[in-house]
């Protein structure tokens, strides 16, 4: 993952509340400390977890942000 895009799901952590970080994991299944890996510590995580946290964060953060190795035809298709 390009450092620029590292820098910025970094910073989307930590504009999230306590509150926020609890329940997009909740939502996606997953734990807020695992959460934390992936986006502010560039943890590569699964492809379906990418999915669900691009729907936990209602798009703020895409999966082809997470796993464009994946999902990056999705971004040419656009």
């Amino acid at each position: 993952m390009p450092e620029s895009q590292q820098q910025s799901l970094k910073q989307i952590w930590q504009s999230m509340s306590p509150d926020e970080r609890d329940s997009v994991a909740a939502q996606a299944d997953t734990t807020p400390a695992y959460l934390r890996q992936v986006l502010a510590c560039g943890r590569r995580c699964s492809p379906a977890l990418a999915k669900e946290i691009e729907v936990a964060m209602g798009g703020r953060i895409t999966r082809q942000m997470l796993r464009p190795d994946v999902f990056a035809d999705l971004i040419h298709a656009a």
